[in-house]
């Protein structure tokens, strides 16, 4: 999103700052350096600690304040941090990290006024939320038409418009315009093709609002047809016990409005920035709106991308067993235990999941991958067959779990069973290249139907020609079939797409051997074993440096290079 380039990187500015030695002589040197090296590693509490003990020393100094500010708000002690930015404020020291935990703290304290002046002297946050700010504190003065103009100018023209006019109708909401909410949110609607969810969501709520539960029912039903996130079940928890239940109201708020507008930057960032700057605005979304279950999510999973495991279980801990994002949350949580290297901890989690919730296909299909990935490929499949009993009972089975439990059958050497499955995912999805690929090479391993596993591999190479496994396969089949030349242009680019990858190099080994080219060959092939292969490959390639490929090939039953080969005439 273009309009979002002028973002900075605030651990990057941080670090350089730091590592540029603006400290004072006196400073402490030992918590100064371990304040940078946890900073480099995004290890929070750590950087907390030895930043605060580099400020014992030097009190006055701004680089190390600010990057205490940035530590805090990334662990989300928000007040922490207002107390670090009023520090800056004596020194007379204004940074764009200090301003937006400044005017966090203004809206937190209901004070728009002070958050608009702050902004008025050229101390906001930036240009995109300056205005959104600037908007919801005309809106709290009761200039509501005046703040209508403010909103609908940030989006007009560009990419932003879908957002500005979401803001614009959760800040009419939040005064009890439900109305003229509703009607922007449908004017939306006919200007977009496809309406963003948290859209879709407020719609619902504002139908609810209204008193016009048929409706919220009907267009829920049309409007969230796979009826499985998180967004959609607490949705549809809201519209089965209206009026009983309507939470809907608390979304609805000031609080929620504005929060939603740092959430929705954090949304965007996190995709487009380093996480840390992302975790920025989500913590502050955190701190205006405390139940908002999506930000608490998203802080989770950018604190797991920085490896952060500990503060994003601690995150996802927050989500109550009674929430519809209970189970988003703990598949989030096994996540953050498998990168941590707790398998067991994290199997412990799945298969209580999958008791609980016996009757989800996801619970069931996460479990299968996450088997399939420690190679338990049984107790993977006997998950991947529920999941599939599930997906058919309700009809919406998709190509990715018969494409899961195909991998699984073959490396169960099921092979009749991974065949039916690949073609069934097939049928769902014909133009799929993983699957197109997978199945293409298998046969051609088998020597089996090779005619149409080799089309199979080329319509995969012409749908993802930069794929380096895809090319490998291509370059494969080739060879199998004793198109040695023909097959090396194919092999070398995989190579290059792929140049550590320990199979593609022996392939290409494997290729160079075919054609005569040995010394060449006996290199690719000592490239393979430095890169780890797994054991029963590394073993076959030290066979093949010692005797060479075709005694290696008669031995295993198969016959020699020479008497396969076949030339492109």
């Amino acid at each position: 999103m273009q309009n979002l380039k002028f973002f900075y990187s605030f651990t990057h500015i941080l670090m350089l700052s730091l590592i540029a030695g603006v400290v004072n002589a006196e400073v402490s040197f030992g918590g100064y350096l371990a304040g940078r090296q946890a900073l480099s590693t995004r290890d929070f509490d750590s950087a907390s600690t030895y930043l605060l003990r580099a400020l014992q020393s030097d009190l006055e100094n701004p680089e190390l304040l600010n990057g205490l500010i940035s530590v805090q708000v990334s662990l989300g002690n928000i007040a922490e941090a207002s107390k670090s930015a009023d520090k800056l404020d004596l020194l007379g020291v204004q940074t764009q990290l200090s301003n937006m935990v400044k005017v966090a703290t203004h809206l937190r304290n209901r004070e728009f006024g002070r958050a608009r002046d702050q902004i008025d002297n050229d101390q906001g946050i930036n240009p995109l939320l300056d205005k959104i700010i600037t908007g919801w504190a005309v809106a709290e003065e009761g200039n509501i038409e005046d703040a209508k103009l403010i909103f609908d100018k940030i989006g007009n023209g560009t990419s932003l418009a879908q957002f500005s006019q979401t803001q614009k109708a959760s800040m009419l909401a939040a005064f009890g315009q439900y109305e003229s909410a509703l009607n922007t949110i449908e004017i939306l609607e006919e200007d977009f093709n496809t309406l963003s969810i948290d859209a879709r969501v407020m719609k619902v709520q504002l139908l609810l609002k209204l008193d016009r539960q048929e409706k919220a029912a009907e267009y829920f039903s049309k409007n969230f047809v796979d009826a499985i996130s998180s967004d959609a079940n607490n949705l549809k928890l809201q519209i089965e016990n209206y009026p009983n239940a309507l939470s809907s109201g608390t979304n609805l708020s000031l609080e929620s409005g504005i929060a939603y507008a740092f959430y929705a930057i954090g949304d965007i960032l996190k995709d487009e920035a380093d996480p840390n700057t992302a975790l920025l605005y989500v913590r502050l979304a955190q701190y205006l709106y405390q139940n908002s279950e999506k930000a608490i999510l998203l802080a989770a999973g950018l604190l797991e991308e920085m490896a952060q495991y500990d503060l994003a279980e601690a995150e996802y801990a927050k989500i109550s067993s009674s929430s519809s994002y209970f189970l988003t949350s703990e598949l989030g949580r096994v996540g953050a235990l498998r990168d941590d290297g707790r398998i067991e901890a994290a199997l412990e989690v799945l298969y209580f999941l999958s008791r609980e919730y016996s009757d989800i296909g996801i619970v069931h299909n996460s479990l299968g991958d996450f088997l399939r990935r420690e190679k338990r490929y049984s107790e993977a499949k006997t998950a991947y067959d529920r999941a599939i009993d599930i997906y058919r009972e309700k009809n919406n089975i998709t190509w990715v779990v018969l494409y899961a439990r195909g991998i699984t059958n073959e490396r169960l050497d099921e092979w009749d069973k991974a065949e039916v499955d690949f073609r069934n995912a097939l049928t769902i999805k014909p133009d799929q290249a993983n699957i197109l690929n997978y199945l293409g090479y298998s046969l051609i391993d088998r020597g089996e139907k090779l005619d149409e596993a080799m089309a199979m591999i080329q319509k995969a190479v012409s749908l993802q020609p930069e794929s380096g496994y895809i090319v490998d396969s291509l370059a494969w089949g080739l060879f199998k079939l004793g198109k040695y030349e023909a097959a090396i242009p194919h092999m070398e680019k995989a190579a290059e797409l792929m140049p550590v990858d320990p199979i593609v190099m022996d392939h290409l080994g494997d290729l160079y051997w075919a054609v005569g080219r040995q010394l060449e060959a006996k290199f690719q092939w000592r490239r393979a074993l430095s890169f780890d292969p797994e054991p029963k490959d590394a073993t076959r390639i030290r066979e093949k440096l010692r005797v060479g490929l075709d005694r290696v090939l008669v031995s295993e039953g198969s016959k020699p290079t020479s008497e396969l080969y076949a030339n492109d005439n």
